[in-house]
């Protein structure tokens, strides 16, 4: 898209030399202006080849470049590239009907400078507006085809563990099947259910936190929420693991502004993947660093690590290493943390090596600086 402070770029073909002098300096002043010589046919066409928002030519010009400037306006589609015409008043009612489709505005000699003004800027209006407009239906394009491949990927990832259930419950209606044997089938399919709600689970957290409007962040005393953010998952486990949470503030507060939820979304996903790929007797750290703009926090383990392979996809949708082994998962964990902290304004990177550990670096901007301890 172009950049509204940058100057636009305007490419000039007019053959009288004088006139041609006088509306160069005149457009320079508001514009970077080119001058191209419209006899000079490999010379102009060059020109033409380079970036410009706008070309101001004479009738003489357009009789020599006429396919050319066709070629460039057929490339540059669905976005505008106007085209103004100078001609004389007489030469009006001559523009054949070839000219008018190169053409998207014409002004009459002598030239009024205001007149001439006013035209460039509203076909340069109309070519920022076009340039916009394509920059929103590509963005939407982009966005309907990851949908679409979210879509397909998530009912792939649906019907394997549906699969499963209808497989063995259709084992279960045989008569022939032993006590032992209908146990195991049980397991196999509560197991196979457990991973359908905890998929069904992650995928409605990514479209909730896509969808949701972004609440105004709120007051936060960070130690004290992540400290409870740990002991509330250190109780969750079944197996007690060891968290290590340390805190520091450079901040005139110990409150920060930031989304709880996406803060809460963020902080669990890492830790919990920290745990669950960590030996049981290893420790799991958290470390909070409060600056006056902004909070980090570092969540880093003693687990099998992440190739550096890997680490290109990793937080992708439905993504797995192959380092996790039999670990269960769904592989939306850190996607749904990718997309927590864009829509926080915040950053994310990682350090990793095999079987040495992973550690997450999360940065989160502070919506307001200077907070009162009595908020």
């Amino acid at each position: 898209m172009q950049q509204e402070s940058r100057k636009a770029q305007i490419l000039v073909f007019i053959e009288q030399s004088e006139n041609h002098r006088l509306l160069v300096e005149y457009l320079k002043q508001f514009y970077e202006v080119t001058a191209g010589e419209p006899t000079a046919q490999s010379t102009s066409a060059a020109a033409l080849e380079q970036p410009f928002d706008l070309c101001i030519l004479d009738g003489m010009a357009l009789t020599h470049l006429w396919p050319e400037i066709q070629a460039r306006k057929q490339r540059e589609q669905p976005v505008l590239l106007p085209v103004l015409l100078v001609t004389a008043r007489p030469d009006v009612n001559l523009i054949t009907r070839n000219l008018w489709e190169s053409i998207d505005e014409l002004i009459t000699q002598p030239i009024q400078k205001t007149e001439l003004r006013v035209r460039i800027e509203m076909l340069l209006r109309s070519r920022r507006f076009s340039l916009q407009l394509n920059d929103l239906i590509t963005r939407e394009r982009e966005l309907n085809d990851l949908k679409s491949h979210f879509i397909a990927i998530t009912s792939h990832e649906f019907r394997n563990p549906l699969n499963t259930i209808l497989g063995f419950a259709r084992l279960l209606e045989k008569r022939d099947v032993s006590p032992e044997q209908q146990t195991d089938f049980l397991q196999r399919i509560q197991r196979a259910a457990s991973r359908t709600t905890l998929l069904l689970d992650d995928v409605l957290t990514m479209i909730r936190t896509e969808s949701s409007p972004l609440s105004n962040p709120t007051a936060i005393a960070i130690e004290p929420f992540c400290q409870q953010l740990v002991e509330e998952i250190k109780i969750s486990l079944e197996v007690p693991r060891i968290v290590d949470f340390s805190y520091s503030c450079e901040a005139n507060s110990s409150k920060a502004q930031i989304d709880e939820t996406l803060l809460r979304q963020i902080l669990i996903n890492l830790l919990s993947n920290a745990l669950k790929y960590s030996p049981v007797d290893s420790i799991v750290y958290l470390t909070v660093q409060h600056c006056p703009e902004s909070v980090t926090f570092e969540v880093k383990d003693q687990g099998v690590g992440i190739s550096e392979n890997d680490q290109q996809n990793i937080f992708e949708a439905f993504y797995r290493t192959k380092t996790v082994g039999g670990v269960p998962g769904t592989g939306l964990g850190l996607a749904i943390v990718k997309q927590a902290i864009a829509r926080a304004g915040g950053t994310i990177s990682l350090v990793s090596e095999l079987n040495g550990g992973t550690t997450f670096t999360v940065v989160l901007p502070i919506a307001h600086c200077g907070i009162s301890e009595n908020l």
